[in-house]
């Protein structure tokens, strides 16, 4: 990797070449099994027939119109998104930190007369300078100071407790995945919602992980008591093509005019394929399916006997466990044996699997995993 990017990412020492379904393989053509995905943008797997029949077909048209011009394509996907809230507003853009921005703004909007933002500790929103601003891990947030607003950052317990009057939004994840996949209770974000609704504070749920049935249904929020009024969007938006959204609901009024924008939200290749996405989460089994596998996969788990492994949790496809040493050095290990995971935390392995696991990968991850866990 060029020093110009492992000196921001880190290198894990391999190029991959192709990919198909839950596998990935890499230059010397030795196959992986990916429950990283792009963390976690790769919701499909790889090489989806559906997928790259529309991203085919699209590149046979216009790749990108512009915002300005009439785009049937990108009219559509609003549309399909804009039905989460029967009927919701939609503003495309291309990754989750950007969705995060266009809240944050849309937000100051719609409440500038409050002062406060609040949000999760252990809570990640993204590395942009607005994003960092309700991202809580000071790592991330601490060097960038002079440019970064301040938020509130309360646990998931007692945020309702602290939403007022003069709250303009409550940003939260259903489930926090940087943070260490940690699930919110339905009773605590029935509160939160609660407490939204009684100051006419915003809640704004940041399903960039959580979302698109990756938890067990379209959206997770629904499985954990919140009724948001913003919901952000992207990783598997369009299966790991870059592309990200803000949906909110009509009611709530609207940006003023060219107050924001984006270059390529919505652009005709991005759109096309999560049309693709769509059709495929919103009219299938697949939240069901990610939901019982996700459950089998934790199941499998929670059987190895290994002193190392202190906490199995997670939801649907979304998974973490939490161990009594640090987790780079596993992560490491688990990629030398055939298994690709992240971090989300110094002690919690996260695994992110696609749509196209199968029983089998669940069981031989489970298989590697323990086989790792002995050498430490």
């Amino acid at each position: 990797m060029p020093d110009s990017l492992s000196s921001l990412y880190g290198g894990r020492g391999i190029a991959f070449t192709h990919g198909m379904g839950s596998h990935v393989f890499d230059s010397a053509d030795r196959g992986y099994i990916d429950f990283f995905n792009g963390h976690g943008a790769s919701l499909f797997g790889h090489s989806h027939p559906l997928l790259t029949e529309a991203l085919a077909r699209a590149a046979k048209g216009v790749w990108t119109s512009g915002a300005g011009f009439e785009s049937p394509v990108r009219e559509k996907l609003a549309d399909e998104l804009g039905m989460m809230f029967g009927g919701g507003r939609v503003f495309l853009c291309n990754s989750g930190t950007e969705a995060i921005e266009a809240a944050l703004k849309l937000v100051l909007t719609l409440r500038k007369e409050r002062r406060r933002i609040l949000a999760c500790r252990r809570g990640f929103h993204g590395r942009t300078c607005g994003a960092l601003s309700i991202t809580f891990n000071p790592k991330y947030r601490e060097p960038f100071m002079p440019l970064v607003g301040k938020a509130e950052h309360f646990s998931m317990d007692d945020l309702a407790d602290n939403i007022d009057d003069d709250t303009a939004a409550v940003f939260i994840e259903p489930v926090q995945g940087e943070g260490g996949v940690f699930a919110l209770p339905a009773k605590t974000g029935i509160k939160i919602t609660e407490a939204c609704r009684k100051h006419s504070a915003l809640l704004v749920s940041d399903e960039i992980q959580s979302g698109l049935g990756r938890c067990g249904a379209p959206l997770a929020s629904s499985l954990t008591g919140l009724d948001p009024d913003m919901v952000c969007l992207a990783k598997g938006l369009a299966g790991g093509i870059p592309a990200g959204a803000l949906v909110w609901k009509k009611e709530l009024g609207d940006f003023l005019p060219h107050s924001h924008g984006s270059t390529y939200g919505g652009n005709e290749l991005a759109a096309t394929v999560s049309l693709a996405v769509l059709s495929m989460v919103m009219h299938s089994d697949l939240p069901e399916k990610a939901a019982s596998s996700g459950e089998f996969f934790r199941s499998r788990i929670t059987a190895i006997r290994s002193s190392h492994i202190k906490d199995v949790r997670g939801m649907g496809l979304l998974n973490g466990i939490e161990l009594d040493i640090p987790s780079v050095g596993v992560v490491k290990a688990l990629q030398e044996n055939g298994l690709l995971s992240l971090t989300a935390g110094p002690r919690t392995l996260r695994f992110l699997p696609s749509f196209a696991a199968e029983e089998k990968d669940f069981e031989d991850a489970a298989i590697i995993l323990a086989r790792t866990l002995e050498g430490f």
